[in-house]
């Protein structure tokens, strides 16, 4: 909800939200405005195309779902353990006496009803991006240079900018900021 907000009315917006009596149901990605707006967060765990529920804002579910992740993968290592176990047990005494042979079908039946019963998925974890953009070496001030540009929709409408001129290096790193309406996509 805040993509195309200046920032005076996203903070409006999470105030407004924050003290909201009603049902809210929003997507966002940003961490700030659903650590101010959220009380539950719900998950679409895209490897298992459930929903997950966690009480509380973005930091609480962020540590919650490590919580999880953990626990998960802790049951997984141990049934997988177990199952290596039982395997063993069966391989190396299925074949043996009267006795070993009993313990291990008796393994195998222990064996087939936990499979049955159906194990804990391995966790997966989420997708990491990593973004290189390859050095431009060395390349002379200015970069960019605006010289003398102006902009108004028509002849009756007031400019909403005039004679602007400016350089950008490549140690530059630039905000365009200002109000909704203000001309900023415009300019660009």
């Amino acid at each position: 909800p805040t993509n195309h907000l200046d920032m005076e009315a996203v903070f409006w917006l999470e105030d407004y939200l924050a003290s909201w009596k009603k049902i809210l149901l929003f997507v966002s990605h940003s961490q700030d405005f659903m650590n101010g707006v959220c009380t539950h967060l719900i998950r679409l765990n895209e490897h298992t195309k459930q929903l997950d529920y966690y009480t509380g804002n973005y930091d609480a579910y962020v540590k919650e779902r490590k919580v999880r992740d953990e626990d998960q993968q802790r049951r997984y290592d141990a049934e997988q353990r177990d199952i290596a176990e039982i395997k063993d047990f069966i391989a190396r005494f299925g074949h043996g006496t009267v006795k070993m042979v009993r313990q291990a079908q008796s393994r195998q039946k222990l064996l087939d009803k936990k499979l049955e019963a159906g194990l804990t998925p391995k966790p997966v974890a989420d997708a990491v991006w990593d973004f290189s953009f390859p050095d431009p070496g060395e390349l002379p001030p200015p970069v960019l240079m605006v010289q003398n540009v102006s902009f108004r929709y028509n002849d009756a409408a007031p400019w909403l900018f005039r004679n602007v001129e400016f350089g950008i290096d490549l140690e530059s790193r630039i905000a365009l900021v200002g109000p909704n309406g203000a001309g900023k996509s415009t300019f660009v």
